[in-house]
């Protein structure tokens, strides 16, 4: 009986100890961002270095992707989102973005800008360097968090395969950053409200990007429409590739760009 319980006790120990294991490998290791390490400019004084995303931030942020290209061409080949199409597209955007932001409030450096009255206008969320397979554990955090994708989606095969071609970012990911994979940095998001378009809200947020990274190179994906603007900025396209679908599936091809910045000399 005594042998029993010193068996059991030592079973109860060690699975203490694995799980104790697994936390230190998967939480964040990382600092925390302050406001002293963004890029000092008068001109920034409505950025603010945050922690997570707030309900308010996360609405703006959902707005500012709500006719995002990408998740149009999900739902539908074509730039036409009417009456039902557009609910699911709000539907489709408010869980993609959770996803994201999951991911971002746990792993991510979280910059948001302001305005005056403290309005939300834009946001940018930097993946510190990261193990993939660690990037993969988040990812799958994420997931069984959030559930799987809406039914409109899940339910309709032509959705359902467009959903699953983002996969294939993984894999341009790792190839355009293959002698870097483990020590680059991530811009996993940069939205702006659509009120705050046209201010250089985006363009400072992404300076804040390009400072933090220091010495490190950066990466992004995004459609064709946003190459030329990152381009300005010093990003150039590792690769350039259309999405893969089963025959049937999408009427259209759909084109993505996986880019890097590396530093200046």
């Amino acid at each position: 009986m005594v042998e029993a319980s010193v068996i059991v006790g030592s079973i109860a120990l060690a699975g203490t100890a694995v799980a104790a294991s697994i936390w230190n490998t998967f939480r964040r290791r990382t600092p925390h961002l302050t406001q002293e390490d963004l890029l000092p400019d008068p001109l920034n004084d409505d950025l603010q270095v945050v922690r997570r995303f707030t309900e308010e931030d996360s609405a703006g942020l959902k707005e500012a992707f709500g006719s995002s290209r990408d998740f149009v061409w999900i739902l539908k080949d074509g730039d036409n989102l009417e009456g039902e199409d557009a609910d699911d597209m709000a539907s489709l955007t408010s869980y993609l973005m959770d996803f994201l932001i999951y991911v971002a409030d746990r792993h991510g450096h979280i910059i948001k800008s302001v305005d005056k009255d403290g309005k939300y206008q834009g946001s940018l969320v930097l993946i510190p360097p990261v193990k993939p397979f660690l990037y993969k554990a988040y990812q799958f955090a994420s997931i069984a968090h959030n559930g799987k994708p809406p039914s409109f989606v899940w339910d309709d095969a032509s959705r359902k395969a467009r959903f699953h071609a983002f996969g294939e970012t993984t894999k341009r990911h790792h190839e355009v950053m293959h002698d870097c994979i483990d020590d680059h940095w991530y811009v996993n998001i940069l939205g702006v409200a659509p009120s705050a378009q046209g201010k250089r809200v985006g363009t400072r947020l992404l300076q804040q990007a390009i400072h933090l990274g220091g010495d490190k190179p950066l990466f992004l994906d995004c459609h064709n429409g946003n190459v030329p603007y990152y381009e300005k900025h010093g990003f150039q396209v590792g690769k350039n590739y259309a999405f893969e679908t089963p025959k049937g599936t999408s009427k259209s091809a759909f084109y993505y760009n996986a880019m890097r910045r590396d530093p200046r000399q």
